[in-house]
Formats: structure tokens, C-alpha cells, sequence
């Protein structure tokens, strides 16, 4: 398992060699990049909750702020990432069907997870500036459906 290697990759996107080797790599490694990512997204804010429970803004038991911090919430992280990642490949299906490309959803599922490496990034960055702009937050969206189109562009038309 490589992280650094398909970090790499997933930042030359949508180059067709980075597509076609990202293709190429397991389902376990891209559920665990998809999850570090998410955990890269989700870290400030947990750090942030911590800090203000710790200083003295605390509404709940200390037993059930750790539960919710060590189970709950990583849980719940994963859960919306499988679903975010599962909606946008949706879109992207519907995308390669109008586009008539030769894509399996599966395939688009992993193309969707390694596109999410820039957005991510860029919320990230926007979200330690706090800048909270509808336009600003809908930008790694529409980047990461950019990327999706171009992405699709790569592979074949069927043949009719």
C-alpha cells in the first residue's frame, strides 16, 4: 500500500496515466486513502470540540464525550464519506451515460475517491482561512466535477 505513491497520482489527475495506474490499485487502499483524507478534513474540527470541552464548555459527561469522540464520530465520518463518495460516482454514472463512455459505477467509484484529493485539499485550506462564501464552499464541488468530466473524457465511446 502505497499512500504517498497514490497521493501523487491522484494530484496529476485526470492525466491518463495517473487514471489508468490509480485504476489499477485495491479497493482496501482506496477505502484507507479516502478515509485518511477524511480524517485530514475532520482533524481541526475534532481538535477544536476537544479543546472547547476541555477549557470548560462541557454539557456532557466526560465518558460520553470520549465515546462520542473515539467511536461515534469516526464511524459517522466513515459513513459519510462511503455515501458522499457513492452520491458523486452517481452523478459521474449519469455523466458517462449521456457522454455513452465504457465505465463500470465501480470503476467510477474509484475514479470519484482519487478525485477527491484537490477538493479536499481546498476545503481544507478554505476552512483554516474560515472562509465561509456559499461560492467559495461550492468550488470543490464543481472542481471535483470538472475533474470527473475530464476524467470520464479519458476512456472509450461504446460502439452502437
Amino acid at each position: 500500500m502505497g499512500l504517498v505513491r497514490i497521493f501523487k497520482s491522484s494530484l496529476k489527475l485526470p492525466s491518463k496515466k495517473a487514471l489508468f495506474s490509480l485504476n489499477r490499485e485495491s479497493m482496501r487502499d482506496t477505502m484507507i486513502y479516502i478515509l485518511v483524507l477524511m480524517f485530514l478534513i475532520c482533524l481541526p474540527d475534532a481538535t477544536r470540540i476537544t479543546y472547547n470541552y476541555i477549557i470548560g464548555e462541557r454539557s456532557i459527561p466526560v465518558d460520553l464525550f470520549i465515546t462520542q469522540l473515539i467511536i461515534i464520530y469516526p464511524f459517522l465520518v466513515a459513513f459519510l464519506m462511503v455515501a458522499g463518495v457513492s452520491l458523486h460516482a452517481g452523478i459521474a454514472y449519469v455523466t458517462r451515460s449521456f457522454m455513452r463512455r465504457k465505465l463500470a459505477f465501480q470503476q467510477l467509484w474509484k475514479m470519484t475517491a482519487y478525485a477527491l484529493t484537490i477538493p479536499v485539499m481546498l476545503t481544507i485550506i478554505l476552512r483554516a482561512f474560515q472562509l465561509d462564501s456559499f461560492l467559495l464552499l461550492a468550488l470543490p464541488f464543481i472542481l471535483l466535477h470538472v475533474l470527473l468530466y475530464q476524467m470520464i473524457t479519458v476512456f472509450p465511446k461504446r460502439k452502437t
